[in-house]
């Protein structure tokens, strides 16, 4: 199978900017806050107790200075446990992502991160949230056009956690001054039905119909407002978990429309509760939506590039992944399979595949073919 890596082969240089992206680690991802808080919460703890005893009881000490001090003791307990979840999925990695928690749709290093509404109520989509990147040099380039990366988060998520916990703004940024990949617009695309539930992006039966929202309305919106080069060759569609999924199935669906997928942490069908939760009961939609089956036999009418990333602790993820990579492989297809070490399902492993996607995405933006 030749066209199945682990890696992507380029000069030293840019081997080791990629090497760099991938292994930012912010202060907020460390354990060791987390550590430091807990201890400070078991002092604190420890010390209320104790002062209770030596005091006699609550009523000597005063209810009001226990219950204060419990509350304290409880808070950074609080605080120690969000730390350590957050430092384990990775969610909220710099005090930047904390900002934009805050204060969403901020300018970005070089380029400018505005929201907007598509709504497509005639679809079953209300609202249609999306966070539109736009590079550094757009507004002063007029006569310049730009491939464009849509992506889809996972469920539960929002557009902007792509770049809160992705850091795809940052990472395109540092990829495009190396020319490992060309300055492109970044879509983060909505679910389509909020941000709890969970569609899989596919066309709901008598609910949403996510896929040909994101296919005939935001790629129309994008390429209506935005000096794109509206053409498959320039366009890249990606995803995290159900997202990995969705961008894998929608782009596997609509080669007219993305030379590239890049999926995250991607499975291989919709899950067996979605048969007659999102299509009906109906087991032939199920198997069209189920690129684990339909790509055996699927006719590729333009070729496809396609980029797998997976946490190597996953375990049966690696090789559900795996199995997708060499069946697209066995059909002509050039695939990237990626493994990243000691990563589990969480925004983490994706922030370090991201820069080696990127950069796969890049071969094909530069070309344009």
């Amino acid at each position: 199978m030749p066209n199945l890596s682990v890696g992507i082969v380029r000069g030293s240089g840019a081997d080791k900017l990629l090497a760099h992206l991938a292994h930012q680690h912010g202060i907020l991802t460390s354990p060791l806050v987390g550590t430091v808080l807990l201890l400070v919460a078991v002092v604190l703890g420890v010390g209320l107790v104790r002062k209770v005893r030596r005091a006699g009881g609550v009523r000597r000490l005063g209810a009001t200075t226990v219950v204060l001090r419990g509350v304290a003791a409880t808070g950074v307990v609080a605080l120690a446990v969000g730390a350590y979840v957050n430092a384990y999925a990775g969610y909220l990695p710099t005090a930047g992502a904390v900002a934009q928690l805050v204060q969403p749709a901020q300018a970005t290093t070089g380029g400018h991160l505005s929201s907007v509404q598509i709504p497509a109520p005639s679809l079953g989509i209300a609202g249609g949230s999306t966070e539109i990147y736009t590079p550094a040099g757009y507004e002063s380039s007029p006569g310049r056009r730009y491939p464009v990366i849509y992506l889809i988060t996972g469920s539960p998520g929002t557009p902007a956690d792509w770049f809160r916990a992705g850091r795809v703004d940052s990472t395109l940024e540092a990829l495009t001054r190396a020319h490992v990949i060309p300055p492109a617009i970044v879509v983060a695309m909505g679910t389509g039905a909020g941000a709890m539930e969970d569609t899989e992006y596919l066309n709901v039966v008598g609910g949403p119909q996510v896929e040909t929202y994101y296919t005939d309305v935001v790629i129309a919106y994008i390429d209506a407002h935005y000096r794109t080069v509206p053409d498959r060759a320039h366009r890249v569609v990606g995803g995290i978990s159900s997202g990995g999924f969705g961008a894998l199935n929608v782009g596997l669906h609509h080669l007219d429309l993305y030379s590239t997928i890049l999926a995250f942490e991607p499975y291989g069908d919709p899950g067996p509760g979605s048969v007659d939760r999102l299509l009906g009961g109906d087991l032939a939609r199920y198997r069209a939506n189920s690129p684990a089956e339909y790509i055996r036999t699927m006719d590729f009418s333009q070729p496809v590039r396609v980029f797998l990333d997976v946490g190597g602790a996953t375990g049966r993820d690696v090789t559900a992944v795996q199995a997708l990579a060499r069946d697209l492989t066995a059909r002509g297809q050039v695939v990237r399979f990626r493994v990243e070490p000691g990563e589990h399902h969480t925004w983490s492993e994706t922030a370090a595949g991201l820069p080696y996607g990127l950069a796969f995405a890049g071969d094909q933006l530069r070309q344009g073919r």
